[in-house]
Order: structure tokens, then sequence, then C-alpha cells
């Protein structure tokens, strides 16, 4: 029932490295990913309504503002969620104005 010891290899040693940082890699990146889930939960409404924003503008040509929070635009913008006009915009618009909370921002010709 018992197993004897046997001394272990150099090729074994690496090998067994090998193994431990594969999977340390791989559970570092499932960790990232649920992380990017957990905090996309929170901001999906936000998201939701600018898209149905764009959507609409696009449609009837009407102006159309959206409240977003100042974390979830920096949350968009660093997960590049936008086109590039809109995550150059937006990026300004978080440097120029770091203390707030919230942006109304409007849909229309100017945010192209």
């Amino acid at each position: 029932m018992f197993y004897s010891y046997t001394p272990l290899s150099f090729c074994g040693f690496v090998f067994l490295l090998f193994v431990f940082f594969l999977m340390r890699k791989k559970s570092k990146r499932l960790f990232k990913i649920q992380a990017f889930n957990e905090e996309y939960e929170k901001y999906k409404d936000e998201l939701y309504k600018f898209k149905n924003a764009v959507n609409e503008f696009a449609k009837t040509k009407q102006t159309k503002s959206v409240l977003m929070s100042a974390s979830c635009l920096e949350f968009a913008v660093q997960n590049n969620f936008f086109n590039k006009d809109f995550t150059k915009q937006f990026k300004q618009i978080l440097q120029d104005y770091p203390n707030e909370k919230e942006f109304n921002i409007e849909i229309n010709h100017f945010l192209s």
C-alpha cells in the first residue's frame, strides 16, 4: 500500500516547475476575467443606456442626452468600449474634469 520514496530527477523538477508556472499564469488570467465581469455587471445599465442613445441618434438625428458616472466612463475608456473618436474625447473630458462624479453626455453631430 505504501510507495517507496523515489528521488526527484532534475527533469522531473523542471517539469513540475513548468506545470506550476503554467497553472499560475492560467489562474491569474481567470481572476482578471472574473474581476472584469464583476466590474462590467456594475456598469452594464449605464453602458446600455449610452448604446441605446447612440443608436437612437443614428436613426433620428435628434440630440440625445445620457447621464454617465465618471467611474463608468473611465472603465469604458480603459476597456476600449468606444470607437477611437469617442475614446479620445472621453479621455480628454476625464483629464479636464478629474473631480467630477457624473457627466451629462450629449450625443449630437459634434460628438462624432
